[in-house]
């Protein structure tokens, strides 16, 4: 191979690395998530901020034609994101809902800029089984076919605590009528006895006397 072969093969293996979009280092910095702990209650409303630094790895902060992508499992998530660019702010992105997609060009500036993205979410633990992990918060690059790149995914993560609704109520007693009982004096007895005798005796001596007079 000549030289001029060698210095063209050189260039178009420079132009081919300036096509070939290189996708950024993401780096999640300055999480905060509150209530702390590493399991939440379901239904437990949760407050979390980041800071995601764009870290460049080509010739510029961010592939134009890839999308930077923000998700949460958290229920009704409402964020407020912020493209910041040499600490200044550059574009604001209220969003209600799990996702929010930034396109890259709001991402792409020259290596020697600093842009970072500011997040800010509230939402509610979803009503999970016990123990199920679940995204407070992910951040992750796409490229230009949508599809994920693993080795820039940054993501926050907690278990829910769910021990159901309440204990279970029990279940309704039937009616019951209560049984009174009524006691019976001893004087009572004895009268009732008493009139059961008297005629019973009356009744044999009448008997007697029939039978004497025949």
């Amino acid at each position: 191979m000549t030289d001029s072969q060698k210095c063209t093969a050189v260039m178009l293996l420079f132009t081919l690395f300036l096509i070939v979009p290189a996708a950024a280092t993401i780096s999640l910095q300055e999480e905060r998530v509150a209530p702390h702990g590493d399991s939440l209650p379901a239904g437990t409303q949760v407050n979390t901020s980041a800071i995601i630094r764009i870290i460049p790895q080509g010739p510029t902060t961010f592939s134009e034609s890839y999308t930077f992508v923000l998700s949460t499992d958290l229920e009704r998530a409402g964020w407020n994101v912020v493209v910041m660019v040499d600490g200044n702010p550059a574009k604001v992105i209220p969003q209600i809902g799990k996702y929010v997609f930034i396109n890259g060009y709001l991402l792409s500036y020259p290596t020697n800029r600093d842009v970072t993205v500011s997040a800010t979410l509230e939402g509610m633990v979803p009503d999970l089984a016990d123990g199920t992990p679940f995204r407070i918060i992910q951040a992750e690059e796409l490229n230009n076919q949508g599809q994920s790149i693993g080795d820039t995914e940054q993501v926050i993560i907690r278990r829910v605590i769910n021990t159901g609704t309440g204990p279970e109520s029990s279940p309704p007693r039937a009616e019951v009528s209560p049984v009174v009982t009524i006691p019976v004096s001893p004087g009572a007895t004895t009268a009732v006895m008493s009139s059961i005798l008297v005629p019973l005796g009356i009744g044999l001596a009448v008997a007697l006397i029939m039978k004497r007079g025949f």
